[in-house]
């Protein structure tokens, strides 16, 4: 079979195997995957969600920094954006702070072993430091985690001392995504 001309380059005639071979070294030089390799990003548009890959994922950068930006307010700012100021959002939690509030989108995502969160009515907690020496194993709280069930049952199996000590833990409460994905 021989090879599809593609373009002119430089006297030389550039195919579709040359175009190929080009992007498979300079993603191996460059230490990036092949953009026929790239992973599709699996966040919620319409929320708070990120995906696994946040630090290279440009949609998913765009979020965080969205997130982070301050509300244009003060001497600065002109009067069109003061006239829309109610619609500016304020930041959700200061800077180096978590948010308060994380949609079921968000939440599922903390299912694992590394990061094991924990849905009791609309309350959300960090049971990752309890993973490993829970006297139930592992497997009890990953199969609840991430929002797959709510533990408020759970909760209350618990003594008053281990209730107490799971009130430390609160990561935050779960809202509703704007788009509803999760209910």
């Amino acid at each position: 079979m021989g090879a599809i001309s593609v373009a002119d380059y430089g006297g030389g005639t550039m195919t579709l195997s040359t175009i190929d071979n080009f992007l498979t070294s300079s993603a191996a030089a460059f230490g990036t995957p092949h953009p026929c390799e790239l992973v599709e990003c699996d966040a919620c548009p319409y929320c708070g969600d990120t995906c696994e890959d946040e630090s290279s994922c440009t949609s998913c950068q765009k979020k965080v920094n969205a997130m982070h930006t301050p509300c244009c307010r003060g001497p600065q700012a002109n009067w069109l954006v003061g006239a829309l100021s109610s619609f500016c959002p304020r930041p959700a939690f200061r800077e180096g702070e978590r948010p308060r509030t994380y949609t079921m989108c968000q939440l599922r995502r903390h299912n694992h072993a590394n990061s094991a969160w924990i849905l009791v009515g609309d309350e959300i907690f960090d049971a990752t430091p309890y993973i490993r020496s829970h006297p139930g194993g592992m497997t009890t709280i990953l199969r609840k985690s991430g929002g797959a069930a709510d533990c408020t049952e759970d909760l209350r199996f618990h003594s008053k001392r281990a209730q107490k000590e799971w009130r430390k833990f609160k990561v935050g409460t779960v809202c509703q995504c704007p788009h509803n994905c999760h209910k």
